[in-house]
């Protein structure tokens, strides 16, 4: 895995996913929209340099984003307002991200199809590991699983009573959260390190 995908995830970590509430459905509203996030902006970027305005790249892209951001939010309250409420700003830092940002202006000169099914791989790979994590937080940190419910609040159940909670409770809070996250990165990166090797066996076949 390439030093600068490490810095990329790192980096998200410490901006989005640590000050997030540790709930399982903030976690799955995150993770809608950084895939979403992650298919218009390659989409545009592509665009942007078919029309040949290099200068505008930045800008545009980025506008974009934050339409599409405007956009996902404002489904979203009509799906749950609850989750958008307590997100709050939170949803804006996703498409302003290190990690959106990180592979949207990668690879530039590759065809559309070929970024595409790239970002969308390392994407989908990230929200395996986001989704692991925030499920871990929300049962260790509260004993509960929380999804989307019914009549726009959150379905919760009682899966641990917290008086049995104990130590684990410490995964609610921002401390748990930075061990929880280096752990599962840790995991994250040696499971990634193992695809690259695996891939790099085949190729000298």
């Amino acid at each position: 895995m390439k030093r600068r995908s490490i810095y990329v995830l790192i980096a998200t970590i410490l901006a989005v996913l640590v000050p997030a509430p540790g709930r399982f459905v903030y976690g799955v509203a995150l993770v809608l929209e950084l895939n979403l996030i992650m298919l218009i902006g390659t989409v545009i970027n592509s665009l942007v340099k078919k029309m040949k305005l290099d200068e505008l790249n930045t800008l545009i892209i980025l506008i974009m984003m934050i339409a599409a951001t405007i956009l996902y939010r404002q489904i979203m309250i009509l799906i749950c307002p609850e989750v958008m409420l307590t997100l709050g700003l939170m949803i804006y830092l996703t498409p302003i991200s290190v990690f959106s940002f990180g592979y949207i202006f990668s690879n530039r000169e590759d065809p559309l199809p070929k970024r595409l099914k790239l970002n969308m791989i390392h994407v989908l790979t990230f929200s395996i590991y986001v989704l692991l994590y925030f499920l871990l937080r929300d049962l260790a940190g509260y004993g509960t699983f929380t999804f989307f419910g019914k009549a726009h609040q959150i379905y919760e159940k009682v899966i641990i009573s917290p008086d049995n909670l104990g130590f684990f409770s410490i995964m609610a809070s921002i401390p748990g959260a930075l061990i929880l996250s280096s752990v599962l990165l840790y995991i994250h990166i040696f499971v990634r390190n193992r695809f690259d090797i695996m891939d790099k066996v085949e190729e000298n076949k």
